[in-house]
């Protein structure tokens, strides 16, 4: 699996809409991502990119843990 996830899986993992990651990324509340702005990647559009180990240790579990929560609820959405 990647090292980087995006904004939609984190919110689904923290249990918050993805807006709310970016803001709070954006903002520097939250430091277990980055923004990458559209003039620096050459998009329309700036994204971000959060590191699943900076994440896991802020939400205080270990990286498999995070992915198993990744993945389960990848499952079940499929599944809806």
């Amino acid at each position: 699996m990647r090292e980087i996830m995006s904004a939609s899986q984190a919110a689904r993992v923290i249990g918050c809409g993805p807006q709310m990651v970016r803001e709070r990324i954006k903002r520097g509340i939250w430091t277990f991502g980055s923004v990458v702005t559209a003039k620096q990647s050459g998009n329309v559009q700036s994204s971000y990119e959060i590191k699943k180990r900076d994440l896991a240790d802020w939400l205080g579990i270990t990286v498999e843990e995070l992915e198993r929560r990744v993945c389960y609820d990848n499952d079940n959405k499929e599944k809806a």
